[in-house]
């Protein structure tokens, strides 16, 4: 798993790895002069799971996921909000809501469709 978000000249930087963290149980952290990256396996999302899991949100979740979908590539791309995620909140994402952008992450997996059921599971 891959996540990354670009870091804009008008946001604070602690804040943007503080989202990270309040979402993520990443293994490494990168931070380039304009990105900040985080990568771990799919224990890293086991907040995110947890998080579907409570607010009964797993549908909705699956739907997002399945459209971001790459078959040939053995990957799904999706996006959480940077501003829910520093909030602490989980919040997948369609389109850009924040001029600031948002986090997107690959998962890159041999089997893409169990992966979402383990995710999205019921």
């Amino acid at each position: 798993m891959e996540a990354h978000a670009k870091v804009h000249p008008t946001e604070d930087l602690d804040k943007v790895i503080e989202a990270f963290s309040n979402v993520f149980d990443y293994d490494d952290l990168i931070i380039t002069e304009d990105q900040v990256t985080v990568t771990g396996s799919s224990s890293t999302l086991r907040p995110v799971k947890e998080f579907l899991e409570k607010r009964q949100i797993r549908d909705t979740a699956r739907k997002i996921l399945i459209k971001g979908l790459e078959p040939d590539l053995n990957e799904i791309n999706f996006k959480i909000s940077k501003q829910a995620a520093f909030a602490g909140i989980i919040n997948l994402v369609e389109d850009d809501l924040s001029p600031l952008g948002e986090i997107e992450l690959t998962i890159k997996t041999k089997n893409p469709e169990e992966f979402i059921d383990w995710l999205c599971h019921h």
